[in-house]
């Protein structure tokens, strides 16, 4: 079904902003050239979305509703062990995250959000990205005893994000290093397998309160 001339402009300044504010930014990026770029006329963004600003929102929103729209976030039968719903939960997000189909200005406009934050960064946090970590949490959690600290909690959370998001945002220098994986299913996979071990030992270390083994301290001679 084709869409009402009304809504097909209004996808289509979605489709075409999010490279343009990916390679220039949100106050780089000029109206008019948006509106060009859509061919549109100049007043079709406050039209259709009330200003710049909440267009912006609307463009990084978009983005990140399609970077995890092949894939939504599992559900799993009530009675699964937690460590089998931690490893699903990973899998789905490094999957989505990492997948080697998702456009590089996906990325770009990700990170140049996060160095120069905007008022769409709280929107997209509450309506995205916090639904997300709240589900991690409340997995995370029950991996731990009853009664541990929330603050150990959300540093054991936080832990987990942390070793998929340097993949994310740090890619070309982990290339440079030779430490960035191939772009397939089958490193992806490897990848996984290695963050969900990796964090399970670090979750049970401090579930037991005590950090990981490290190097013994020299003897006094």
């Amino acid at each position: 079904m084709v869409p009402p001339p009304a809504d097909a402009t209004r996808d289509r300044l979605l489709e075409v902003a999010g490279p343009l504010f990916a390679a220039k930014g949100f106050r780089d990026t000029g109206v008019t050239e948006l509106c060009d770029a859509a061919d549109c006329n100049v007043a079709s963004i406050n039209y259709h979305f009330g200003s710049k600003q909440d267009f912006y929102a609307a463009v990084l929103a978009n983005a990140h509703r399609r970077a995890f729209s092949g894939s939504p976030m599992p559900e799993v039968p009530a009675g699964t062990a937690p460590e089998v719903e931690f490893a699903t939960w990973l899998r789905w997000w490094i999957s989505s995250m990492l997948h080697p189909n998702n456009p590089v200005w996906f990325q770009t406009l990700m990170t140049r959000e996060m160095v120069d934050p905007t008022p769409a960064l709280d929107t997209m946090v509450e309506r995205s990205i916090r639904p997300m970590h709240t589900r991690l949490t409340a997995i995370v959690r029950n991996l731990l005893p009853k009664g541990k600290p929330i603050a150990t909690v959300r540093q054991c959370t936080t832990s987990v994000l942390g070793q998929v998001l340097v993949y994310k945002h740090a890619a070309p220098v982990l290339q440079r290093l030779g430490s960035m994986p191939a772009q397939n299913n089958a490193s992806l996979q490897q990848l996984a397998d290695h963050i969900i071990s990796f964090s399970l030992a670090g979750i049970a270390a401090a579930a037991a309160n005590r950090a990981p083994s490290s190097t013994p301290s020299r003897r006094k001679r």
